[in-house]
């Protein structure tokens, strides 16, 4: 029976990704997903800069819109526009984008089995064998690459409880007179609801709209969502096309992320931001840190693969701890710090290099200790 170096069960984006680092490095790679492609994801296929920066290869056929500014605004109501000398975000439809990072996997070597439901695995002296309902595989390494309810994970007694929340998403038709302003950008909407917040995302021939909360064990339900879209002037329920829920992970935990020969990326490792539930670039640099740590300890540099484990927490779940006190900190004041956005050009700028990525989450919050009273400071002066 053929043996792989890797098998990554999941083709999402960390597992795509990290298939691609992996062949990339002469790894015999396979890819095991139980849906076919394209599938549809519940996602605002908002892709930041800082997300776009970590892709190794180019993504432009499927990217639908490249913005340099955005709104933040507060229940639908006072808004402030931000804005940008070049692109901060970018946004995609996460089926063909999804099916794009495979297809770039595939290309450099990585072989694929779409349609094949990974159900468990056995750990032998030398390999693990991985049984699925389609068959029997085996590999030297596991990748768990499986989302937020990642079976790997639980076989592996890897993250026995993990933060989560709830996102419900709306896609809308775009409206006959698109002419509205929150409309030629994206937006993000906190005091739309306690301890959340809401988006628009315009797409090329339709609108994402979503209402999540970044605090654990507080969902967030369907009539949220239609009351977001009722306050927004530019919003119809008769556009509706579709409606769907998904939970999503609220990183920002120490979890340990490695067993024996196994490790989990992306949201099966509750990778995302506990602020605004970003997950693509969790995604892409823990599938950039996975095959490094495997790379490694086929070369006998590393005794096992607890410097993974490390790597994320020194790298990302710091600035995830960062990014939980800024939602506090907006969510429990979205009209004053919406207000104090629209005045102040200071920052307006941090928000602006937080997502290009020149600055982190900690270097914001370190920057509004010092600043924040500064800029209350001269707005009581009419300055």
């Amino acid at each position: 029976m053929h043996t792989y170096d890797v098998i990554i069960v999941g083709a999402g984006p960390a597992g795509s990704l990290a298939g691609y680092y992996l062949a990339a490095a002469g790894m015999d790679v396979l890819i095991l997903e139980k849906s076919t492609f394209p599938r549809r994801k519940v996602c605002g296929g908002g892709l930041t800069h800082r997300a776009f920066s970590e892709l190794p290869f180019d993504i432009q056929p499927v990217i639908q819109r490249a913005v340099s500014w955005g709104y933040i605004s507060a229940s639908g109501r006072a808004s402030a526009a931000i804005y940008g000398r070049d692109p901060i975000a970018y946004l995609v439809e996460r089926a063909p984008f999804d099916a794009y990072l495979l297809d770039k996997a595939m290309e450099i070597g990585a072989h694929a089995q779409p349609g094949t439901r990974f159900l468990t695995f056995y750990e032998e002296e030398n390999r693990i064998q991985i049984t699925t309902q389609t068959g029997v595989y085996y590999c030297r390494y596991l990748v768990g690459a499986d989302g937020i309810h990642s079976l790997v994970a639980k076989k592996s007694h890897l993250i026995p409880t993990r933060a989560t929340s709830l996102a419900y998403e709306a896609r809308l038709r775009m409206p006959a007179k698109a002419s509205h302003h929150l409309l030629d950008s994206v937006t993000f909407d906190f005091g739309t609801l306690l301890c959340g917040y809401g988006w628009i995302f315009p797409k090329q021939d339709h609108l994402n709209v979503g209402v999540g909360r970044s605090w654990p064990a507080r969902r967030v339900t369907q009539r949220q969502l239609m009351r977001f879209i009722d306050q927004h002037p530019a919003l119809q329920r008769s556009d509706i096309i579709d409606l769907r829920a998904s939970p999503f992970p609220l990183g920002g935990d120490k979890h340990k992320l490695h067993h024996n020969r196994i490790l989990l990326v992306g949201d099966a490792a509750n990778l995302a931001d506990p602020w605004l539930g970003e997950g693509l670039y969790y995604a892409f640099a823990s599938a950039r840190l996975a095959p490094e740590a495997i790379m490694q300890h086929i070369s006998g540099e590393t005794a096992d693969l607890s410097a993974y484990t490390r790597d994320v927490h020194d790298t990302l779940r710091l600035q995830m701890r960062y990014a939980r006190r800024l939602s506090l900190l907006v969510n429990s004041f979205p009209g004053i710090n919406t207000f104090l956005l629209k005045r102040s050009p200071t920052l307006q700028s941090m928000i602006i290099d937080l997502l290009r990525g020149s600055r982190t989450h900690q270097d914001i919050w370190n920057e509004l200790k010092i600043c924040f009273p500064k800029v209350l400071w001269h707005l009581a002066r009419g300055k």
